[in-house]
């Protein structure tokens, strides 16, 4: 009975995750659409810096994880080749989107001039 009753739960907190980032996604475009002023493009720039921003911190993170177990791959044991691929597969994608989010603030920025 427990388990059933965590799988409904995890199932219920994975749609409702999905949902909110596809709801973000949504609000993005809209505003993008409806984008015309200097003032809109600048807005839009800006928002994208700070999305930029917020990937290079994580990947940094994640590059610090990657270093740290490279100085101490003993201590992970078996799962120590997941951690370093999950962590190295993260790296990629948050360096990938800070890219994709600096390019398209300086998109805006010279849509705004």
């Amino acid at each position: 009975m427990r388990t059933k009753i965590l799988i409904i739960t995890m199932i219920t907190s994975t749609l409702f995750v999905s949902n909110v980032s596809i709801a973000e996604l949504g609000k993005m475009d809209k505003a993008e659409a409806q984008a015309t002023t200097k003032f809109d493009h600048i807005g839009l720039a800006e928002m994208y810096e700070k999305e930029a921003n917020e990937m290079t911190a994580k990947a940094k993170v994640q590059k610090e994880l990657l270093e740290e177990y490279q100085r101490h791959s003993e201590y992970y044991g078996r799962e120590g080749q997941d951690f370093q691929s999950h962590h190295d597969a993260l790296l990629r994608e948050y360096t990938k989107a800070a890219e994709r989010n600096a390019e398209m603030a300086a998109s805006h920025r010279k849509m705004a001039k």
